[in-house]
């Protein structure tokens, strides 16, 4: 009889204390500190003026630098290395592989490419937003678009984040991990999409951007791993974004239409064109010829995108996505990658009504 009491007593208090320990562990990672400082056209001003801003922007240089003339590789060969570093993708020249692959008997012979441990760790996280919608389908609703079923995705994977994030943050090494936890969640959480409102933009997005360039800030990559920020970071979060839009009917957030660079995305374009820039086989205008679409788009951001769009909307080309047809005229790619650049300060990082959805705080701050 006292053994039950004792057993249930003990499980009283084991609970009580989870609580406990689960409420001050996130209390340390608080959001003391963290504002929406744009709130007006001055304010962007300023942000376009301050040192983060200039940051940000060459985080973005260097990323379209690490990317020039490599091919993506099939996320699936992707694993885990041993040590710091990762594989090398290289660039066309090589096959995308200087070394440090690893083919196994066991999987035969099929390619093997390793990522750092930091790298692998977010790959992982970004691959359970897969996880989360399989379990979370959508509901049977009046409306047509922004299907509620989102918001149970949402709930289970905030939690993921919630569970693994600071499990990977502490394995890394990173120092003062209360100081920046909240900052870093609120990015990844917030580039999924509105809960609410169930629509998803450019800068949904953004934030997952912000998101990766904090983690850089902190050392959490080498700049080994840069090609492995774009070609497989970005690259399966933007699956896995393309599988929420469909999946629960997002509407596009402030979508210009055919008048738009595209309804979601935009750094697929800008990353794209800069993975494609000195290449002298690929023309610009290829983007316009579906055999082209086929056979390049699994080694190209910019062609997988365009491919994508062709899938969604039956219109022609030069109706469903005007500016990126008539993108298609510029020259070279280096000239496209220059302008969209230009462009995604323009319409992005220097749009106040994207940038009043930005949180500001001691990784990100002016």
């Amino acid at each position: 009889m006292y053994i039950y009491i004792y057993i249930y007593v003990y499980i009283l208090i084991y609970k009580y204390m989870y609580k406990y320990l689960t409420f001050f562990f996130f209390k340390m990672y608080d959001d003391k500190g963290l504002s929406y400082k744009i709130v007006n056209d001055n304010s962007v001003i300023e942000f376009s003026k301050s040192k983060i801003y200039n940051e940000i922007i060459n985080f973005i240089m260097n990323l379209n630098e690490s990317i020039i003339a490599v091919e993506m590789k099939p996320l699936e060969c992707f694993v885990a290395c041993d040590n710091s570093r990762g594989t090398n993708l290289g660039n066309n020249n090589n096959g995308g592989n200087n070394g440090n692959s690893n083919n196994n008997d066991s999987d035969k012979g099929k390619l093997r490419l390793t990522l750092s441990k930091n790298v692998y760790n977010i790959f992982e996280l970004i691959k359970n937003i897969n996880t989360c919608i399989d379990s979370c389908p959508p509901i049977k609703q009046p409306a047509r678009f922004g299907n509620k079923g989102f918001q149970n995705f949402c709930d289970a994977y905030y939690k993921e984040i919630n569970t693994q994030l600071p499990t990977i943050l502490i394995e890394s090494g990173i120092k003062n991990i209360s100081e920046h936890y909240y900052q870093l969640s609120h990015y990844l959480k917030n580039s999924l999409g509105n809960k609410n409102r169930i629509d998803y933009g450019t800068g949904h997005e953004l934030n997952f951007l912000l998101f990766l360039f904090c983690l850089n800030k902190l050392k959490f990559f080498n700049t080994s791993d840069y090609p492995h920020l774009v070609l497989v970071l970005y690259r399966q979060y933007l699956e896995c974004v393309r599988r929420l839009q469909v999946i629960y009917t997002m509407e596009p957030a402030g979508s210009r239409g055919a008048w738009g660079l595209d309804d979601f995305q935009f750094l697929v374009f800008l990353f794209g064109a800069a993975q494609l820039s000195y290449n002298k086989t690929i023309k610009t205008d290829d983007v316009e010829k579906k055999e082209m679409l086929e056979l390049l788009y699994p080694k190209y951001l910019y062609f997988d995108a365009l491919r994508y769009i062709s899938m969604l909307k039956r219109a022609p080309f030069h109706e469903a996505s005007q500016m990126l047809y008539n993108i298609s005229g510029v020259e070279t790619w280096e000239k496209i990658c220059s302008g969209l650049v230009k462009m995604y300060q323009a319409e992005v990082i220097q749009k106040r009504q994207i940038m009043q959805h930005i949180i500001f705080g001691n990784l990100v701050d002016f």
